[in-house]
């Protein structure tokens, strides 16, 4: 019965998507909202210049929608979609810099700040912000958005910091499940760790939505998993609201798969990333979500490893950041690359389902 009510949610956003993104794609193109290509990638992707982007909105409004209405838990879904809206808000904000530039509120905190910060450089009491800046500005980059790297961190640790200090002090969780073994209790530790997975999650998904279809792919997969383990540990408030996002993001693959009519833009990749840390976190099972999101983590991860390398050794260590440009200029088609890595995605989400389980 359970399963009968998670299709009818999985119908319901898959209905709705699917009227909507003709008129979201149209709305975006009359408004010239699109996509500004980086110009050192692959060739092949200038002519996506101009595709319409922010199509994460759509899914995340609908996903709200239906679990507001039909699936609200206090204990199980309403945290998830929280976090996930916050994300997806600070996505909108890099989206909108990203079209206009730097109007908006980073050229209102640039304006305002940023003369304060030039006069307090030289002072020593400065010189850790300057490092932390620096350091950030190495492993990535604002991409043509008017938000800088720093700023995304600190808010990004905003977010990250407030579901750490919900889960230890207002759940009094303090302990990580391991297969085979259990809880094993971490005290401190686990805030800090639940904090550095979020980190790492949400920017690994942002970087890795490089190919059409290719994230997309991978979260729907990694979706389909934490349904399968949330139904199997009886949080079935979770499992409706992961088939609410697996019926919210077939459309979008629909749309997305190459040649994109639409992007996820950074709206949609921070929806992903912070709904599977907080859903993994939620049933005690992020050792699983490490399998289920890994293609999307190791590829993510190879993008400050190649600046990091730039930037000390001078020498590159992929043909290009992140990994699956690589592929492409190793001669690969973009469809193959994505195919590829979605196979790889199936299989390690397979075996997250394995290791939760243990």
């Amino acid at each position: 019965m359970r399963v009968m009510i998670d299709l009818i949610y999985l119908f319901i956003a898959s209905v709705i998507s699917f009227l909507l993104y003709p008129i979201w794609i149209n709305f975006v193109y009359r408004f010239q909202m699109g996509e500004e290509i980086r110009g050192d990638g692959p060739n092949t992707h200038l002519i996506k210049k101009g595709t319409p982007t922010m199509g994460g909105l759509v899914f995340i409004l609908v996903v709200a929608f239906v679990t507001f209405i039909f699936n609200r838990s206090r204990t199980q879904t309403l945290f998830p979609i929280f976090i996930a809206s916050s994300a997806g808000l600070l996505g909108l904000i890099e989206d909108f810099t990203k079209v206009y530039k730097k109007s908006g509120l980073p050229g209102f905190l640039e304006y305002h700040f940023g003369k304060i910060f030039k006069k307090k450089k030289k002072k020593s009491t400065f010189k850790p912000w300057l490092v932390f800046r620096e350091f950030w500005r190495a492993v990535g980059s604002s991409r043509g958005t008017g938000v800088e790297t720093y700023q995304k961190f600190l808010v990004q640790a905003l977010m990250g910091g407030f579901v750490a200090y919900w889960t230890y002090f207002k759940l009094g969780w303090d302990y990580l499940w391991l297969p085979l073994v259990g809880n094993i209790h971490l005290g401190l530790l686990y805030p800090l760790f639940v904090f550095v997975l979020f980190i790492i999650v949400l920017n690994a998904v942002a970087i890795s939505d490089g190919l059409d279809g290719l994230v997309g792919g991978l979260s729907l997969f990694s979706f389909i998993s934490f349904w399968f383990i949330s139904y199997l540990l009886e949080y079935y408030s979770l499992a409706g609201f992961c088939a609410t996002f697996v019926g919210a993001l077939i459309p979008f693959l629909y749309f997305n798969v190459y040649p994109a009519r639409i992007f996820m833009g950074n709206v949609g990749s921070h929806v992903l990333g912070a709904t599977l840390v907080v859903l993994a976190v939620v049933m005690h099972r992020e050792v699983a979500l490490f399998f289920v999101a890994i293609v999307m983590l190791l590829d993510g991860f190879t993008s400050p490893l190649q600046s990091l390398s730039v930037k000390y050794t001078g020498k590159r260590v992929f043909l290009m950041a992140p990994f699956h440009h690589h592929f492409e200029l190793l001669g690969w088609p973009e469809t193959k690359v994505t195919l590829r890595f979605w196979l790889f995605g199936i299989f390690f989400a397979f075996v997250g389902i394995f290791i939760a389980l243990l």
